[in-house]
Protein backbone atom coordinates (compact mmCIF):
# COMPACT_ATOMS: atom_id res chain seq x y z
CA UNK A 1 0.00 0.00 0.00
CA UNK A 2 1.37 3.26 -1.05
CA UNK A 3 1.81 5.95 1.81
CA UNK A 4 -0.74 8.24 1.85
CA UNK A 5 0.32 11.14 4.44
CA UNK A 6 3.95 11.95 5.75
CA UNK A 7 4.69 13.13 9.11
CA UNK A 8 6.75 16.93 9.31
CA UNK A 9 10.24 16.94 9.94
CA UNK A 10 9.13 19.05 13.59
CA UNK A 11 6.95 16.00 14.58
CA UNK A 12 9.66 13.51 13.78
CA UNK A 13 11.88 15.51 16.40
CA UNK A 14 9.41 15.71 18.60
CA UNK A 15 8.72 12.26 18.62
CA UNK A 16 12.47 11.36 19.12
CA UNK A 17 12.44 13.92 21.81
CA UNK A 18 10.09 12.43 23.87
CA UNK A 19 11.40 8.82 23.52
CA UNK A 20 14.73 10.64 24.73
CA UNK A 21 12.48 11.89 28.04
CA UNK A 22 11.88 8.28 28.44
CA UNK A 23 8.37 7.67 27.26
CA UNK A 24 7.53 4.06 25.31
CA UNK A 25 6.08 4.00 21.98
CA UNK A 26 2.56 3.53 23.07
CA UNK A 27 2.39 6.47 24.82
CA UNK A 28 4.02 8.72 22.11
CA UNK A 29 1.70 7.34 19.94
CA UNK A 30 -1.50 8.22 21.74
CA UNK A 31 0.07 11.48 22.39
CA UNK A 32 0.75 12.13 18.55
CA UNK A 33 -1.69 10.13 17.04
CA UNK A 34 0.71 8.65 15.27
CA UNK A 35 0.71 4.22 14.65
CA UNK A 36 2.78 2.52 16.56
CA UNK A 37 4.45 1.07 14.14
CA UNK A 38 5.49 4.85 12.59
CA UNK A 39 7.10 5.57 16.00
CA UNK A 40 9.27 2.72 15.93
CA UNK A 41 10.41 3.37 12.54
CA UNK A 42 10.99 6.89 13.28
CA UNK A 43 13.45 6.02 16.27
CA UNK A 44 14.70 3.61 14.40
CA UNK A 45 15.99 5.35 11.97
CA UNK A 46 16.88 8.28 14.09
CA UNK A 47 19.57 5.79 15.72
CA UNK A 48 20.75 4.17 12.85
CA UNK A 49 21.14 7.43 10.68
CA UNK A 50 21.17 10.14 13.57
CA UNK A 51 18.66 12.08 11.59
CA UNK A 52 14.94 12.37 11.10
CA UNK A 53 15.56 13.99 7.67
CA UNK A 54 14.28 11.55 4.41
CA UNK A 55 17.50 10.06 2.71
CA UNK A 56 17.93 9.98 -0.65
CA UNK A 57 16.53 7.10 -2.48
CA UNK A 58 18.38 4.13 -4.72
CA UNK A 59 17.24 6.23 -7.81
CA UNK A 60 19.99 5.93 -10.88
CA UNK A 61 23.46 7.19 -9.79
CA UNK A 62 25.20 10.34 -11.62
CA UNK A 63 27.30 9.17 -14.63
CA UNK A 64 29.60 11.60 -13.63
CA UNK A 65 31.41 10.89 -10.33
CA UNK A 66 33.37 13.62 -8.56
CA UNK A 67 36.69 12.05 -9.51
CA UNK A 68 35.67 12.38 -12.98
CA UNK A 69 34.34 15.88 -12.76
CA UNK A 70 38.02 16.59 -10.87
CA UNK A 71 39.73 15.18 -14.06
CA UNK A 72 37.55 17.75 -16.66
CA UNK A 73 38.14 20.73 -14.29
CA UNK A 74 42.10 19.58 -14.67
CA UNK A 75 41.76 19.57 -18.48
CA UNK A 76 40.23 22.94 -18.88
CA UNK A 77 42.73 24.62 -16.35
CA UNK A 78 45.47 23.10 -18.37
CA UNK A 79 44.08 24.36 -21.92
CA UNK A 80 41.14 26.79 -21.77
CA UNK A 81 40.57 26.56 -25.45
CA UNK A 82 39.80 22.64 -25.37
CA UNK A 83 36.46 21.49 -26.27
CA UNK A 84 33.80 19.34 -25.11
CA UNK A 85 34.89 16.62 -27.45
CA UNK A 86 38.55 16.57 -26.99
CA UNK A 87 37.72 16.43 -23.44
CA UNK A 88 35.83 13.18 -24.19
CA UNK A 89 38.73 11.90 -26.16
CA UNK A 90 41.28 12.66 -23.76
CA UNK A 91 38.82 10.84 -21.13
CA UNK A 92 38.86 8.09 -23.31
CA UNK A 93 37.23 4.58 -21.24
CA UNK A 94 36.63 6.20 -18.42
CA UNK A 95 34.15 8.82 -19.82
CA UNK A 96 31.87 6.13 -20.66
CA UNK A 97 28.63 7.00 -22.59
CA UNK A 98 28.69 10.62 -21.42
CA UNK A 99 27.48 12.79 -24.34
CA UNK A 100 28.68 16.49 -24.67
CA UNK A 101 26.20 17.94 -23.25
CA UNK A 102 26.77 16.31 -20.06
CA UNK A 103 30.35 17.58 -19.67
CA UNK A 104 29.36 21.16 -20.09
CA UNK A 105 26.53 20.85 -16.89
CA UNK A 106 29.45 19.62 -15.12
CA UNK A 107 31.83 22.36 -16.11
CA UNK A 108 29.07 24.40 -15.56
CA UNK A 109 28.59 23.30 -12.23
CA UNK A 110 32.47 23.31 -11.42
CA UNK A 111 32.00 27.37 -12.64
CA UNK A 112 33.66 27.32 -16.18
CA UNK A 113 31.48 28.98 -19.12
CA UNK A 114 32.35 29.42 -22.71
CA UNK A 115 33.70 32.95 -23.24
CA UNK A 116 35.20 35.03 -25.82
CA UNK A 117 38.83 35.67 -25.45
CA UNK A 118 40.30 38.92 -24.66
CA UNK A 119 43.32 40.24 -26.51
CA UNK A 120 46.30 41.07 -24.57
CA UNK A 121 45.73 44.93 -22.83
CA UNK A 122 47.80 47.38 -23.84
CA UNK A 123 50.80 47.88 -21.39
CA UNK A 124 50.73 51.35 -19.83
CA UNK A 125 53.77 52.94 -21.96
CA UNK A 126 51.93 52.24 -25.12
CA UNK A 127 49.00 54.00 -23.83
CA UNK A 128 51.41 56.79 -23.09
CA UNK A 129 52.51 57.00 -26.53
CA UNK A 130 49.05 57.14 -28.38
CA UNK A 131 47.94 59.80 -26.42
CA UNK A 132 51.12 61.66 -26.75
CA UNK A 133 50.82 61.50 -30.46
CA UNK A 134 47.20 62.40 -30.26
CA UNK A 135 47.91 65.39 -28.51
CA UNK A 136 50.78 65.95 -31.02
CA UNK A 137 48.70 66.39 -33.86
CA UNK A 138 45.26 67.67 -32.41
CA UNK A 139 45.54 71.24 -33.43
CA UNK A 140 47.20 70.62 -37.14
CA UNK A 141 45.85 72.38 -40.20
CA UNK A 142 44.05 70.57 -42.65
CA UNK A 143 47.00 71.41 -45.06
CA UNK A 144 49.16 69.57 -43.13
CA UNK A 145 47.04 65.61 -43.36
CA UNK A 146 46.90 66.81 -46.91
CA UNK A 147 50.63 65.93 -46.92
CA UNK A 148 50.39 63.01 -44.84
CA UNK A 149 50.56 59.47 -46.99
CA UNK A 150 47.74 57.05 -45.92
CA UNK A 151 48.04 53.36 -45.97
CA UNK A 152 46.24 50.26 -46.89
CA UNK A 153 47.01 47.23 -45.26
CA UNK A 154 46.00 43.49 -45.78
CA UNK A 155 46.93 41.15 -42.98
CA UNK A 156 47.66 37.50 -43.76
CA UNK A 157 48.26 35.40 -40.38
CA UNK A 158 50.91 33.14 -39.94
CA UNK A 159 49.26 30.93 -37.01
CA UNK A 160 45.88 30.13 -35.75
CA UNK A 161 43.41 30.62 -37.63
CA UNK A 162 40.54 33.67 -38.04
CA UNK A 163 37.71 31.61 -36.92
CA UNK A 164 35.59 32.54 -33.67
CA UNK A 165 37.45 31.35 -30.89
CA UNK A 166 36.14 30.63 -27.19
CA UNK A 167 37.92 29.56 -23.76
CA UNK A 168 36.42 28.13 -20.76
CA UNK A 169 36.78 30.16 -17.91
CA UNK A 170 35.62 31.47 -14.62
CA UNK A 171 34.03 34.80 -13.54
CA UNK A 172 36.87 37.02 -13.64
CA UNK A 173 39.40 35.32 -15.35
CA UNK A 174 39.52 37.01 -18.50
CA UNK A 175 42.38 38.50 -18.82
CA UNK A 176 44.46 35.66 -17.12
CA UNK A 177 47.02 34.94 -19.74
CA UNK A 178 46.39 31.54 -20.52
CA UNK A 179 42.45 33.41 -21.52
CA UNK A 180 44.07 35.78 -23.51
CA UNK A 181 44.77 36.31 -27.03
CA UNK A 182 48.49 37.43 -28.17
CA UNK A 183 48.84 40.15 -30.44
CA UNK A 184 52.61 39.16 -30.80
CA UNK A 185 53.98 35.40 -31.35
CA UNK A 186 57.25 34.03 -32.71
CA UNK A 187 58.71 37.33 -33.83
CA UNK A 188 55.21 38.38 -35.78
CA UNK A 189 52.26 36.24 -36.03
CA UNK A 190 51.12 37.77 -39.05
CA UNK A 191 52.53 39.06 -42.76
CA UNK A 192 50.75 42.48 -44.20
CA UNK A 193 50.57 43.88 -47.65
CA UNK A 194 51.30 47.47 -47.76
CA UNK A 195 50.12 50.32 -50.12
CA UNK A 196 50.52 54.17 -50.14
CA UNK A 197 47.48 56.57 -50.35
CA UNK A 198 47.83 59.93 -50.74
CA UNK A 199 45.04 62.54 -50.19
CA UNK A 200 44.37 62.87 -53.94
CA UNK A 201 43.22 59.15 -53.26
CA UNK A 202 41.20 59.60 -50.56
CA UNK A 203 39.29 62.12 -51.66
CA UNK A 204 38.60 60.49 -54.83
CA UNK A 205 37.12 57.67 -52.71
CA UNK A 206 34.90 60.10 -50.74
CA UNK A 207 33.40 61.28 -54.04
CA UNK A 208 32.36 57.77 -55.57
CA UNK A 209 31.10 56.90 -51.93
CA UNK A 210 28.99 60.18 -51.74
CA UNK A 211 27.92 59.23 -55.30
CA UNK A 212 27.09 55.54 -55.14
CA UNK A 213 24.87 56.65 -51.33
CA UNK A 214 22.90 59.69 -53.75
CA UNK A 215 22.09 56.94 -56.46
Amino acid sequence: MAKTKELTEDLRLRIVAAHKSGKGYKTISKCFEVPVATVQSIIKKYKTFHTVKNLRGCGRKPKVTPVLARRMVREVKKNPRITTKAILMNLGSAGGNILRQTVQRTLHTAGFHGRRPRRTPLQIRHTKAHLAFANAHLDKEEDFWSSVLWSDETKIGLFGHNDVVFILCKKGEAFNPKNTIPTVKHGGGNRGGFQPVDQSSVDACKQVLTLRMKA
